[in-house]
């Protein structure tokens, strides 16, 4: 039955049929290969927010250790991103610096800041030119940002 009518159609019918299986294989494997890229790439749940409060004799010492300790950061394994916000004015301000840095996880960060001889002596150099440092992690409760996904 599916042969005599196969066998009816004209080229154009046929080439017409083979388009429609193309673009149906098609379909099924982008969207195969779509959810392994989503599945792949778990997104980051350790936002740790830092806010220094620092006296403007020691800006530039606070900078100079900070960066020292950003560098160090970037070659951690897990680290994701940092930005750092200066005060304009700095008499009204709440704090002089606030800085976020974004980890895959926890652990990430933890092992860094327990067991990286480096950052604890560059944290305490930098407890050295700071009148205060308070810390506090975030979870994301809601993202409407757009992903590219299509590479």
């Amino acid at each position: 039955a599916i042969s005599d009518w196969f066998e009816e159609l004209d080229i154009a019918e046929i080439y017409l049929l083979y388009m429609a299986a193309g673009m149906y294989a098609g379909t099924m494997y982008g969207t195969y290969v779509r959810r392994g890229k989503l599945a792949a790439a778990p997104e980051s749940d350790f936002l740790l927010t830092s806010i220094y409060h620092v006296p403007e004799e020691k800006k530039k010492a606070f900078e100079a250790t900070w960066s020292d300790q950003a560098r160090l950061a970037q070659r951690q394994p897990g680290y994701e991103w940092t930005k750092t916000y200066k005060a304009i004015d700095w008499s009204e301000s709440p704090f002089s610096y606030v800085t976020f840095r974004m980890w895959n996880e926890s652990g990430s960060y933890l092992r860094m800041v327990q067991f990286d001889p480096t950052w604890k002596e560059l944290t305490k150099r930098l407890k050295e030119t700071i009148i205060s440092q308070q810390d506090t992690v975030y979870r994301i409760l809601v993202d409407d940002s757009v992903k590219r996904i299509i590479e």
